[in-house]
């Protein structure tokens, strides 16, 4: 998941001080009808624990980029740029070392991400919350709904992008539609596939980016029913093991991963993941769960569930990149 950075844990607990505060300040009006009060540390505890176990659930394949490369970024920076620099410079060989030394300037050009924000809000009337005031507790169920909902957007970004975010001709990519990204197709069902047809699959993916310069260990991510599958059916008859331990065995791949939202007969490799050639993924705040600020008793309590994140994927000066995908056609 996205790690917190001191500023942003520090925006993030002053926002909900205030919160408390303004609620406590608010209680001691006289009113016939509403109610002021403030969220005890016990139900933001419940709240963000909600949080991190519907990200582990939901955030396969954006956890997993995160986990290996993030940039954190300000809410200023409405767009984060990276530079491709072109080769440059020649060797000089010979026996006395001397040389005229011919000199040259790289090209470097610069590639932009947006960083759009994602938010939904949870609302409950005065009343409402005064009746979950008196059970025992916030209605945690509902707030957990929402931050689903961003966490599912989140995880759609990073394979799919956000075509509705431009600026100035720059947006967001994801692994599916990343213009320079390796493609070519295999022509199976991968559920029902036999285990020599998923090593020819896997094989066409690992061409491709060997043939992108791309030589590391290789993550690869599967639809969930196709990793099913593989997993349980013997890579030939009467053979030990099963498909997936014997792609696990091609010394290029380093992980197979399941991922929910991967498309069925979907292939989606990354190599060098560790290193961040592939790109990283920009963040000016983790998802997070904030109260907004009410101005009478009569308010309604509104809970802003919020993230500002995108992945930025990267390819060099001549559009070699680390990632493929590989389709049924």
């Amino acid at each position: 998941m996205l790690k917190f950075t001191d500023s942003q844990v520090l925006a993030v607990n002053s926002a909900r001080s205030d919160f408390n505060k303004s609620q406590v300040a608010m209680a001691t009006q006289a009113s016939l009808v509403g109610n002021a009060a403030p969220i005890p540390l016990d139900a933001w505890r419940r709240i963000d624990s909600r949080s991190s176990v519907i990200q582990r659930d939901v955030l396969t394949v954006f956890n997993r980029l995160a986990a290996a490369d993030q940039t954190p970024v300000g809410v200023g920076d409405i767009v984060s740029f990276y530079p491709q620099t072109s080769d440059s410079g020649e060797v000089h060989v010979s026996m006395d070392g001397r040389s005229e030394g011919n000199a040259d300037q790289a090209t470097v050009k610069y590639v932009g991400t947006p960083v759009p924000v994602f938010d939904s809000y949870a609302r409950f009337g005065w009343r409402q919350m005064e009746v979950m005031r008196k059970a025992g507790g916030l209605d945690t169920t509902t707030i957990a709904n929402h931050q689903r909902k961003v966490a599912e957007k989140m995880e759609d970004v990073a394979l799919n992008g956000l075509a509705s975010i431009t600026v100035n001709g720059n947006t967001v990519y994801g692994l599916r539609n990343f213009p320079q990204r390796n493609t070519t197709t295999h022509g199976l069902t991968l559920a029902t596939a036999t285990g020599a047809q998923w090593l020819a699959a896997f094989k066409a993916a690992l061409d491709a980016l060997i043939g992108d310069n791309a030589f590391g260990k290789v993550t690869v991510f599967l639809n969930y029913s196709d990793w099913l599958s593989a997993s349980i059916n013997e890579f030939v008859a009467g053979y030990p093991k099963t498909i997936l331990q014997r792609l696990q065995e091609i010394q290029q791949i380093a992980e197979i991963v399941p991922a929910s939202k991967c498309a069925t007969n979907e292939i989606l490799g990354i190599a060098n993941l560790a290193t961040g050639e592939w790109g990283t993924i920009l963040q000016a705040m983790p998802m997070v769960t904030r109260p907004k600020a009410r101005a009478n008793v009569e308010d309604d309590y509104v809970f802003g569930v919020f993230a500002m994140a995108a992945p930025q994927l990267k390819c060099d000066f001549d559009g070699r990149s680390q990632i493929v995908q590989v389709t049924a056609s």
